[in-house]
């Protein structure tokens, strides 16, 4: 069996004191970040470092460091005026890493940076195209009990791990990735790690429920392409197959889930499942900062539910009428 090229990777970045927007395809997004240290470890899956990487990189958009960031990390404007320059530092980095790399971090913050500095720098923001949040594989072996932390230092101090070196400087962090790493049964977690579909599935439709037609799509770059698609927007009627119409009123559930109660024009008023209507939902993510997923399914409602969605669409309907009056009453 061939060994697998896995690099556990830490970020340092750089934000301003005004937001920068930059345009990805027609679409205006907000930069997270800018990188300006960069730490890495090439391991095997028994958390074993056989290589690693360090950078400081100069920026070109938040070229003044951030006081918050400079308490954080200890890194001065020195630091990134002698830096190496980003877009150089970049293509070091990734070919150092290699184009079958697999990513590994430790929470799900530094990809979504790492690819829209890409981006910023004219690189191929394509890769990395598979990564690891190993807190998931941690907590699937060390479920988190009341009052626990999950940052990097507070899950070495419960392992007992030594430190032996400062936490928030980039390799370091890596380096104590690795450290966490050799205390997991890293091989299983990997293997068992969920898709983004698994992932998504597991959110959207949680037991109970009579959940059908599950979907995926991904590489949007809009958040509500789903409202103007109507691929997304009308699935087809799980009895009969016809294209459901949603309602006007959509309701959120949670961060990112938004459902409605749809209707099938040849059902409706029937005696099929799908008489009363049924429940259409959406999750949306966006896992590498450029690019939304839409994960969809249809859900035959049950009286509770359907008694739950009319009292709740009401009361969003009074929401919006009260916020639309409010104007009216101080004229």
């Amino acid at each position: 069996m061939s060994q697998r090229n896995l690099v556990l990777f830490d970020l340092e970045w750089n934000i301003g004191y005004q937001p920068h927007t930059f345009n990805y395809h027609g679409v205006e997004q907000t930069l997270r970040g800018e990188i300006i240290e960069i730490g890495a470890v090439k391991i095997d899956e028994d958390g074993r470092v056989l290589d690693t990487f360090s950078i400081h990189l100069r920026p070109r958009i938040f070229r003044k460091l951030q006081h918050h960031i400079a308490k954080v990390t200890g890194l001065k404007q020195a630091d990134l005026d002698r830096g190496e320059p980003i877009v150089q530092g970049l293509r070091r980095f990734m070919q150092w890493c290699g184009p079958d790399a697999e990513f590994a971090e430790w929470g799900m913050d530094d990809v979504p940076v790492l690819k829209q500095n890409l981006f910023l720098c004219n690189l191929d923001e394509s890769r990395p195209t598979v990564w690891y949040d190993l807190q998931q594989i941690f907590l699937r072996e060390h479920p988190r009990k009341e009052g626990e932390g999950m940052t990097l230092e507070s899950v070495v101090t419960r392992l007992g791990l030594p430190m032996e070196r400062p936490f928030h400087d980039a390799l370091s962090d890596a380096l104590y990735t690795a450290d966490v790493c050799r205390c997991l049964d890293l091989r299983r977690g990997l293997a068992e790690y969920p898709t983004e579909e698994e992932s998504l599935r597991q959110s959207l439709c949680p037991a109970p429920g009579d959940y059908r037609d599950f979907r995926v799509y991904t590489g949007y770059v809009e958040q509500y392409a789903w409202r103007t698609d109507p691929q997304l927007l009308c699935p087809p009627c799980p009895v009969c197959g016809t294209a459901l119409e949603p309602d006007d009123v959509w309701l959120k559930k949670g961060n990112n889930s938004w459902y409605t109660l749809s209707q099938c024009p040849h059902c409706k008023g029937g005696e099929t499942e799908a008489a009363q209507g049924v429940f259409v939902r959406y999750k949306l993510a966006r896992r590498d900062g450029l690019h939304w997923s839409y994960a969809r399914c249809v859900q035959i409602p049950d009286r509770e539910l359907l008694t739950r969605w009319e009292k709740q669409r009401r009361q969003q309907l009074e929401r919006l009428r009260a916020r639309e009056e409010k104007p009216q009453q101080g004229e």
